[in-house]
């Protein structure tokens, strides 16, 4: 039977569930729970649980009481909780994604950027240079955070088990190193001609870890029993665009390292470049976010259900004008110049068809959940509507204010303006997918460990940094067309935008810490503690829980639950006294210190039982959350 306790209702949350009857978590699994959270399972309601995996409440409701009526929670042959590897997939792609954007990604950008501003010119680093770091950027910092997101959200929103998890997990390694390879010996191929060999030999290695990560999602998908869902499409089209993109780019890398002089490698550049990056931005990257997004917003905010019909209406539209756009530049450049009205029909086309789609979600309406995350969604949507704004008024600012304003502009005289097209393409990397991958693994990253979202940081200061930086490029760079002043702050601009990834990038890493750091070690920290002194109000309350674990029972009974988040024991219980924390949550401290030391005072508990004290990891809203702390003065 249940703990009398626990309330089995939609605000029970799971991890209080699952401690009182763990008999219950096969029918979690089922739904998608399995390893999420660890052992007790995210801080999540089972409302919320039933919302996010859509599985009506009542059916989720009726079938734990089936499990807890016909089980025994203290059934001995109930098997232990393991993670298995495919519970924590997720966790090195988003660490691999991390370090690439803190070094081959954002980091060599920021190099880069600083030496054309230093110079005044955009010509001022190579091409192998630019595409290099292009290149760590889309293949390494989106492309592993999507593989790592979609291993280990797919099969959980298809309540499905992920396929062949090995290979899933040998693809990071295939992708990591041919990234690295290529990355690192691209720019070389400048002054060392044998450099190109092994760098396009590591370009094929990237397309056989896209082409099986495909296989891999896609044989996971074909396993579930639920059938696809509008939105399904849209990550299948993301994903065959994927592994187009790699194809492409490992075409292209090879035949610039085969031009035979600087002409016709320009010329190459001037055609190709272009349809590659809207294969990759608009085709891969903006795809799946529309995808995810629909799945993500309803079901885990709570906003309006999105429009099937829309949604299915818009798909083939916006791949019609991706396949559009890439075949008008090219025709453009290969055939006339008249074929820019099959560019510009594609491009009103695809803003059309974005626009509609997503104002239907009314994502600035109020939702059900909210978190420190959807500030930086929503906002990468309104980056998203920018840079398509942007785009549909390419031909206006070319051909209409350019000459207007800056005749003798070189933007105006060759008829292309290289800072505009930049800006836009600096607008949706950065603003819309860089803030869209942010925000969803400052959602997911706790939640995946078993923490709180809502006892964490808001991340206030990575999202003013990564937005301040974006408008800063955006708007510099654009007017390096009519005054070379702006160069300097065009280029400190990418200072900000990777202060802020670094910020944020060091708090998810360490919230990817293995659950056992998390823990207190044995014999690992020296009580300030005697054996026979009092304890006192002036005692760390780390320090007390080290000596005598068994006492979190006690403080836990006085209103301080989030002492059993092992996280909160770890950092801020070692610099909290008993008598700031009592005044904190208004504890009566004379009652609190009695009761401690007459409990300390009896025959040790059994090492079982302080494992169980050690060991419990809830996460809570109160203590590290004070606009949900509910004071608690006198405890029976």
């Amino acid at each position: 039977m249940t703990d009398p306790a626990i309330a089995l209702d939609g605000q029970t949350m799971i991890p209080d569930l699952l401690r009182a009857t763990p008999q219950a978590r096969p029918v979690l699994d089922r739904y998608g729970l399995r390893g999420c959270g660890g052992e007790f399972g995210p801080h999540e309601s089972l409302e919320f649980f039933a919302r996010a995996h859509d599985v009506p409440l009542d059916q989720l409701l009726g079938e734990i009481r089936g499990a807890i009526e016909t089980g025994d929670a203290e059934q001995p042959g109930m098997p232990a909780f393991t993670e298995t590897l495919a519970d924590t997939i997720y966790r090195p792609f988003f660490r691999a994604g991390i370090a690439v954007v803190l070094t081959l990604g954002a980091a060599w950008g920021v190099i880069l950027l600083l030496r054309i501003a230093w110079s005044g010119s955009f010509t001022a680093a190579s091409l192998q240079e630019v595409n290099a770091h292009g290149h760590a950027q889309i293949f390494g910092w989106v492309g592993l955070f999507v593989m790592g997101f979609a291993l280990q959200a797919f099969p959980r929103f298809k309540h499905t088990s992920l396929a062949h998890p090995r290979l899933a997990y040998a693809t990071l390694w295939l992708m990591l190193g041919g990234l690295v390879c290529r990355s690192v010996l691209q720019p070389l191929t400048t002054w060392w001609t044998w450099a190109g060999a092994p760098a396009v030999a590591a370009s094929l290695v990237e397309v056989a870890a896209i082409g099986i990560f495909v296989w891999v999602i896609v044989a996971t998908l074909r396993s579930a029993e639920r059938g696809l869902e509008f939105y399904d499409y849209y990550i299948l089209a993301a994903l065959t665009w994927f592994f187009i993109q790699a194809v492409y780019e490992a075409v292209y890398f090879a035949a610039t390292l085969l031009a035979p002089d600087r002409e016709h490698l320009l010329g190459l550049v001037a055609t190709w470049q272009g349809p590659l990056r809207e294969i990759q931005i608009h085709g891969f990257a903006m795809l799946m976010i529309l995808g995810v997004s629909q799945r993500v917003f309803h079901y885990f905010y709570g906003f309006p259900e999105p429009n099937r019909r829309v949604s299915l209406a818009a798909l083939p539209a916006i791949n019609a004008a991706i396949v559009g756009i890439v075949a008008g530049l090219i025709a453009m450049r290969t055939i006339a110049h008249y074929w820019a009205l099959l560019w510009y029909a594609s491009v009103l086309l695809m803003a059309g068809s974005v626009t509609v789609l997503v104002l239907g979600w009314r994502l600035f309406s109020r939702p059900l959940e909210s978190d420190r995350s959807l500030k930086f969604l929503r906002t990468a949507y309104v980056w998203l509507f920018v840079s398509l704004a942007m785009l549909v008024l390419l031909p206006a600012y070319q051909y209409g204010l350019l000459p207007w304003l800056a005749p003798q502009s070189a933007a105006a005289q060759i008829g292309f303006s290289h800072a505009y097209y930049g800006a836009i393409r600096h607008a949706i990397t950065v603003g819309f997918i860089s803030l869209m991958i942010v925000g969803m693994a400052a959602k997911v990253v706790p939640t995946l460990g078993g923490i709180d979202v809502h006892a964490l940081g808001g991340l206030w200061l990575p999202f003013v940094l990564v937005n301040l930086g974006c408008t800063l490029r955006v708007t510099m760079q654009t007017l390096t067309d009519f005054t070379p002043h702006t160069f300097p702050i065009a280029g400190a601009s990418g200072i900000l935008e990777l202060t802020g990834l670094a910020i944020w990038g060091g708090h998810l890493w360490r919230l990817m810490s293995p659950r056992v750091a998390l823990l207190s070690e044995p014999g690992g920290a020296q009580s300030a503690l005697a054996p026979t002194q009092l304890i006192g109000a002036e005692h760390i309350i780390g320090d007390v829980l080290t000596q005598y674990p068994r006492l979190l029972d006690v403080f836990v009974r006085f209103g301080f639950t989030p002492l059993r988040n092992a996280l909160l024991r770890k950092t801020l219980a070692r610099q909290v006294t008993i008598a700031q924390a009592c005044r904190m949550m208004d504890v009566d401290i004379q009652r609190l210190l009695a009761a401690l030391n007459e409990y300390r005072a009896e025959p040790s508990a059994s090492p079982e039982e302080n494992a169980t004290a050690c060991g419990s990891n809830v996460i809570f809203q109160g203590w590290a959350n004070p606009a949900s702390r509910t004071p608690r003065r006198d405890v029976p």
